[in-house]
């Protein structure tokens, strides 16, 4: 496979010159690291079990929760053969009993938006039937239709909630970065 020489030259032609953030490789160090040290072999793509990782626009791979949700099976990161990882993963992510975001798979946060059919008063948990380590749960606030909690500290970031929202209102954002 033949590795693309300069990708922000192709978004400048394309009339893109910011790039937008992908969810990457579970536990990658960062962005930069990643493009920069990715040779886009792909092995991590055929290794991936839930066939979610998906090549970007500029040959790179990236996680499409829409194809399913990550099993954290770590066969994409052993697969690669870059030092392109952080070595902070547990071997077995739903027993993370610290809370400590540091051991999440992406530097991002769950997020339910203003389509989310029980936000519009339409009986929908598809979300929470997904969930299994039941961070979604919904309750009666002032309506008659349950609306949808999120508890962000025990998400294991599987995605399997994505796929399942008829609507497509949830979606992780990425968090802040420190300056």
């Amino acid at each position: 496979m033949e590795r693309l020489a300069d990708p922000s030259k192709r978004r400048f032609f394309r009339g893109r010159i910011k790039t937008k953030q992908e969810i990457r490789l579970p536990w990658v160090i960062n962005e930069a690291v990643f493009t920069s040290g990715c040779t886009q072999c792909q092995d991590c793509i055929s290794s991936c079990e839930s066939n979610i990782i998906v090549k970007d626009e500029d040959g790179f791979p990236k996680i499409d929760f829409d194809q399913g949700e990550c099993t954290f099976c770590n066969k994409c990161i052993e697969a690669c053969e870059q030092p392109l990882f952080s070595g902070l993963f547990p071997t077995d992510v739903t027993e993370d009993s610290t809370g400590n975001n540091t051991d999440k798979a992406w530097p991002v946060t769950l997020e339910i938006s203003d389509k989310c059919l029980a936000k519009n008063n339409i009986y929908c948990q598809s979300c929470r039937d997904e969930c299994e380590t039941s961070v979604i749960k919904f309750n009666y606030l002032n309506s008659s239709i349950p609306q949808p909690s999120l508890n962000d500290l025990d998400c294991t970031q599987c995605g399997a909630c994505i796929k399942s929202c008829p609507q497509d209102a949830i979606a992780f954002t990425f968090e802040p970065t420190e300056k």
